[in-house]
């Protein structure tokens, strides 16, 4: 089924998050997505703002899940800054 045949408010009610880093300072990296886990945002707060984030945007936690979406990162990773594509 393509996402377009999908009902859109439905596909927006999804919110995922995948946490990429606990660092010692207190901070929690995650990637934020709605609607597709593949297209997210990377972010960065402090550990009591991401619990409260995750529970007033009801997200659905993907840690645990394989990451098949990285390909992007692996892409960009190849490429030295200013460097054409």
């Amino acid at each position: 089924m393509a996402l377009c045949d999908l009902d859109a408010n439905k596909v927006l009610e999804a919110k995922y998050v995948r946490v990429t880093e606990k660092r010692t300072d207190g901070l929690v990296g995650f990637d934020f997505a709605i609607g597709e886990p593949e297209i997210y945002v990377e972010l960065l707060m402090p550990e009591a703002a991401f619990r409260d984030f995750c529970r007033t945007s009801a997200v659905i936690d993907i840690t645990a899940q394989p990451d098949v979406g990285n390909d992007d990162r692996i892409r960009l990773s190849r490429v030295a800054p200013g460097q054409e594509r």
